[in-house]
């Protein structure tokens, strides 16, 4: 028999995995850009590779999402 605690963990992993896939969603497909849209800077083959579709280097994307941030 589920117990509160087992009911809690079910929903912890539930709001885990929604959040998750609503993440990938909002991240980017397609073709990778080779340099930034916001500096130019080249975007390492490693990032286009484990990102699909991405279109800003690091440091311009981490600055973008503090901007974003309420």
């Amino acid at each position: 028999m589920a117990d509160q605690f087992d009911r809690a963990q079910e929903l912890d992993a539930y709001y885990r995995r929604q959040a998750l896939a609503q993440h990938k969603e909002r991240m980017p497909k397609g073709d990778s850009r080779t340099h930034c849209l916001e500096c130019g800077g080249e975007i390492p083959a490693a990032r286009r590779t484990y990102l699909p579709g991405v279109q800003h280097c690091v440091g311009c994307a981490e600055q973008l999402e503090r901007q974003r941030r309420p």
